[in-house]
């Protein structure tokens, strides 16, 4: 019996049989769709978020004080001369509120830090139009370059030079007054992209001697470190502690990247996981099928047995049968999913107002082959039990079967 003979049979059988078919071949296409679509968006976002912070710098770290701690400048010359950091600058931070020419108000995050090492510590930002302010241009910023274009019509609204006015809220004991402060556009970024924790894009950059001055801060929002290696993070970070206790809330990229990948993997897992659980679903349904299947032709056996037809014949073309339906429905399964991960990711995942995450689903080639062999595999065991108790049936209680 050749392998064209018994291809040639099993398709014959399910073009007669095609409603049915059709039904169990839907069946068997939501474990492979679910499973591409669900994992290849999020190992899309994975790999986003962990670029994100890898640009921002392995070796970088934040320190936000805690326990009204206030930052004085003892506390930052103790904190550089621990071995290893190579760059240490605190910053002021402030929200403020930015009404375009074309009249579109933006909300934006407004920091006074070292303008040197922010460039160091972000990897990746660099000035496209103008130069980095001097550090006694108070009024001089560098700007993000959504704030300099339309959203509405796509058009430049900045220049270098330009003038750029930013409302910010000043808090005065119990009191909150509203600060007009008139900046001038020293230089414009490079597009960069949503990232954690700072977003250039949608900020504005003063030197930090800006902060009391333009700012109305008082006190240091925050500490920026970067460690002179990846490997010395964790060192840094455990003198921090030694030396601040609790009094420091202390951020590490690397560690975040590293919780963050340790996170993904297990919902990886979790949602594989949960998918498969759908094969489970699709293999009674082929199950179903195919005990049906037996029972219509269990003549049409009968009369093969009686010709000659043995029980491995009989195994093999009642199983190509739900193999084929197998293998259908695991490819049209991944298309499907394909098509699905790139709709879930359409439109961007907002992790908080003014940093949202968009991505391209990762559609990795073993994902794809795990799907259509779990698929395969789906098509073999729902139609193993049926083949093999049609391979079991004697001729003459076949051709009696009415």
């Amino acid at each position: 019996m050749r392998i064209s003979d018994v291809l040639s049979l099993s398709l014959s059988i399910l073009r007669e049989r095609r409603i049915r078919a059709i039904l169990t071949i839907l069946g068997i296409m939501i474990g492979p769709a679910a499973l591409v679509s669900i994992v290849g968006a999020t190992r899309g976002y994975t790999s986003i978020i962990s670029e994100q912070l890898t640009s921002l710098g392995q070796n970088t770290i934040v320190l936000f004080p805690a326990k009204g701690l206030e930052v004085s400048q003892t506390d930052i010359d103790k904190l550089r001369r621990i071995p290893g950091v190579a760059y240490i600058t605190p910053f002021y931070q402030s929200m403020g509120e930015v009404r375009k020419p074309d009249g579109e108000e933006v909300r934006v995050q407004t920091y006074a830090i070292d303008l040197t090492v922010l460039m160091k510590a972000i990897g990746g930002l660099e000035v496209e139009e103008g130069i980095v302010p001097a550090s006694r241009a108070y009024t001089s910023c560098l700007i993000g370059s959504e704030l300099s274009i339309s959203s509405r019509s796509n058009t430049k609204l900045y220049k270098v030079g330009s003038p750029i006015t930013l409302r910010l809220p000043i808090i005065e004991g119990e009191s909150v007054k509203i600060k007009i402060a008139s900046l001038r556009i020293s230089g414009i970024l490079k597009p960069y992209g949503t990232m954690m924790i700072v977003n250039p894009d949608r900020s504005i950059f003063l030197p930090l001697d800006s902060g009391p001055s333009v700012l109305g801060q008082k006190k240091y929002t925050g500490i920026f470190l970067v460690a002179g290696s990846p490997d010395r993070v964790e060192y840094i970070v455990s003198k921090i502690r030694e030396l601040y206790g609790d009094y420091f809330e202390v951020i590490s990229i690397k560690q975040i990247a590293k919780t963050v990948d340790n996170i993904m993997k297990i919902l990886d897992v979790l949602l594989f996981s949960t998918s498969s659980i759908s094969f489970a679903v699709a293999i009674t349904g082929i199950m179903a099928t195919m005990f049906t299947s037996v029972m219509e032709r269990t003549r049409e056996i009968g009369v093969m047995k009686a010709v000659g037809f043995k029980n491995f014949q009989i195994l093999i073309l009642i199983l190509s049968e739900s193999l084929i339906m197998g293998l259908i429905g695991g490819t049209a399964g991944v298309a499907t999913g394909i098509l699905g991960s790139y709709i879930l990711t359409r439109r961007a995942l907002m992790i908080m107002e003014g940093l949202s995450i968009v991505a391209n689903p990762i559609i990795a080639p073993e994902l794809v082959a795990t799907a259509v062999f779990m698929s395969i595999a789906v098509g073999i065991a729902g139609g193993f039990l049926p083949a093999f108790r049609a391979s079991r049936l004697s001729p003459v209680e076949a051709l009696r079967y009415e």
